[in-house]
């Protein structure tokens, strides 16, 4: 059985940013990966202020940066292109970028040694040994090391084998995404957009490189939750929708649509057990993606952990340090996302009309406080 002292499951964007946290503090740890590469997956990220300040202090920012598309206005519509709300959400001195996954993931890779990734080794349960813990593996192999940190996402299998608890659940809504190869006219310029109809989002961020990243969300009943919709029934759905959504929607292939069910799980008590196994990022508390927060608020986790690492009792810190911030950033994303997809004509029309009544500084104030986060050296 292999042993190494510090193992992260998941080389995804906590378990990698983890990786180089604890790198900067003298502490070296293997990252395993259940895909056997790392490839684009077609998806883009919005990454607010919190997220680029963790990045910043690992060392990513910059080179992301160069491939990606920093972010000043941020838009929400109704589906007929009206303006609702426009927030700067970055302060002075601040960076907020929309980008792709793809590139976040590259970014965090070159901070790293080449051999601290081992692709193809995927974590089937976790077994808690008197010295640590015991991982075994898809290929019936062995590890083990004093100490693991779970970054292996919403259904992790870690999580899984020693919290007990319900899996994610499902809120009502199902979501699109996608990566089309030109940038709409008037979306050139560090601008991203939501627009919200009957039931219905559609989003639109440009990623550099000349392509857009696109999401679209729809209600649909639980039992008809994984049939798979195709980009022409997308159109259809759509078709009397502002432009350039349309137009995207037209942009886009086929066979690269990616959907997924929207679900989250209300982050439970304890994130780590007798200081030899962490959660962070999705394996501890997914969330809605209503405020664009699963990638960052796994960014701030990395960096909270790894701050305590070397203290006495330094998980639980981590753990308590996380919970109150965590759990808020839960509660208003779920409520954000139910009121979003609201059907009722009656309800979309009130919700128009508060839109419209609140001043957008007051709003931008709001966001700016929420998404806010100076990474710190886990003081108490």
């Amino acid at each position: 059985m292999t042993q190494a002292e510090v193992i992260i499951v998941g080389g995804g964007i906590g378990g990698l940013a983890a990786a180089i946290a604890l790198r900067q503090r003298g502490v070296e740890a293997v990252v395993l990966e259940q895909s056997a590469e790392l490839r684009e997956i077609g998806a883009g990220l919005l990454l607010a202020p919190n997220a680029c300040a963790v990045l910043d202090r690992l060392g990513a920012l910059d080179s992301l940066t160069a491939h990606s598309v920093p972010v000043n206005r941020w838009e929400l519509r109704n589906w007929r292109g009206g303006l609702l709300s426009a927030l700067t959400i970055p302060r002075p001195g601040e960076s907020s970028l929309s980008t792709r996954r793809s590139d976040l993931q590259s970014a965090l890779m070159r901070c790293l040694p080449a051999d601290t990734v081992a692709l193809g080794c995927a974590v089937r349960s976790a077994t808690l040994l008197p010295d640590g813990v015991r991982l075994d593996l898809a290929d019936g192999r062995q590890m083990a090391a004093k100490r693991v940190i779970a970054a292996d996402g919403a259904h992790s299998q870690v999580r899984a084998s020693l919290w007990p608890d319900r899996e994610p659940r499902y809120c009502g809504y199902i979501g699109w995404r996608g990566l089309v190869d030109h940038v709409p006219r008037g979306w050139e310029s560090g601008r991203v957009s939501e627009s919200w109809g009957h039931g219905r989002r559609f989003g639109i961020a440009p990623v550099g490189d000349g392509r857009t990243y696109w999401y679209a969300s729809a209600n649909v009943s639980e039992v008809h939750c994984h049939q798979r919709v195709s980009v022409s029934q997308l159109r259809r759905d759509f078709a009397d929708w502002h432009e350039p959504v349309t137009g995207i929607l037209n942009a886009m292939p086929e066979n690269s649509l990616l959907q997924h069910p929207i679900s989250d799980r209300r982050p439970a008590w304890h994130w780590q057990i007798d200081e030899k196994i962490a959660l962070i990022g999705d394996a501890a508390h997914p969330l809605t993606p209503n405020l664009g927060q699963g990638a960052s608020m796994a960014l701030e986790d990395a960096w909270e952990l790894a701050a305590r690492w070397n203290r006495a009792t330094g998980m639980a810190r981590y753990e308590k340090s996380r919970r109150r911030r965590v759990m808020r950033l839960w509660a208003i994303s779920r409520g954000f996302g139910k009121m979003i997809q609201w059907r009722n004509p009656l309800l979309c029309g009130l919700r128009e009309l508060q839109m419209k009544a609140m001043p957008d500084a007051f709003a931008t104030f709001m966001m700016r406080r929420l998404l806010h986060y100076v990474p710190g050296e886990g003081e108490e």
